[in-house]
């Protein structure tokens, strides 16, 4: 039976991570945060009922956020792979751990939108900001959306397969599927990996999308893509490759 293993790869320097783009991240969301937190403040602050509830839903929407970057910070990716191997088939998959938090996004946008209609209904205009009026069903309505895609999505949507003959790979609006003779390479371009292909548009997927270091996954693309002699080891030749390091 196949089986996720966690390998770290020697002899390779690996994915640096987001450094500046998450010193920017960062700020970005103490300032979001700040500012949701003091808006929900001012709902709870409210007499009538349905503006806490949408205090609750604000606050709970944040909550779900948060839980989202801490799952996918948790998620080790610097000279790290997470292969499954049946057969001759190799599977690099997304992170598990940000399955939930994606899906918890459905039943806050739902919350948020409930009680924003509830508010349009028994709350005098002049007392729903611009904000709540429109941003908000808005937001709630990307949440629902998001979420829901994540329930009806299988939990190995986001992956990239090796096999002797081929690679496949499947990432939302970033599908390929194309024989090593056409693969030309991949690398790492910003904060995505660009597999680049002789007959077709390059496909991408972000640094984060899959559990594996990125530019360790576009060195092994590229070694399989110029090695025609060593995609028959693909599979279990595959686990020893990268334990060595030897691409």
């Amino acid at each position: 039976m196949a089986s996720l293993e966690t390998i770290w790869v020697p002899g390779h320097t690996g994915w640096q991570g987001q450094q500046r783009a998450n010193t920017a991240l960062t700020v970005f969301g103490v300032v979001f945060g700040v500012v949701v937190l003091l808006f929900s403040m001012i709902l709870f602050t409210d007499p009538a009922p349905v503006m806490k509830a949408l205090g609750v839903g604000v606050i709970a929407a944040v909550a779900v956020g948060a839980w989202l970057l801490v799952a996918h910070a948790r998620t080790t990716r610097v000279r790290v792979v997470r292969p499954v191997v049946d057969g001759q088939t190799v599977v690099f998959g997304g992170a598990a751990g940000i399955i939930w938090p994606l899906r918890a996004f459905a039943l806050v946008g739902a919350l948020l939108l409930a009680a924003w209609t509830w508010s349009i209904f028994s709350v005098p205009a002049d007392r729903l900001s611009l904000l709540t009026l429109l941003l908000l069903p808005v937001i709630a309505l990307i949440m629902m959306i998001a979420g829901l895609r994540s329930w009806f999505r299988a939990p190995g949507a986001h992956r990239l397969t090796l096999r002797p003959e081929g690679l496949e790979l499947r990432i939302p609006c970033n599908n390929a599927a194309v024989a090593w003779d056409e693969v030309v390479g991949a690398a790492l371009e910003g904060n995505r990996v660009v597999l680049r292909t002789a007959t077709a548009q390059p496909s991408s997927w972000a640094a984060a999308d899959l559990a594996s270091d990125p530019v360790l996954l576009a060195e092994l693309v590229t070694f399989y893509a110029s090695r025609p002699d060593a995609r028959a080891e693909i599979g279990a030749g595959t686990l020893a490759r990268l334990r060595s390091g030897e691409f």
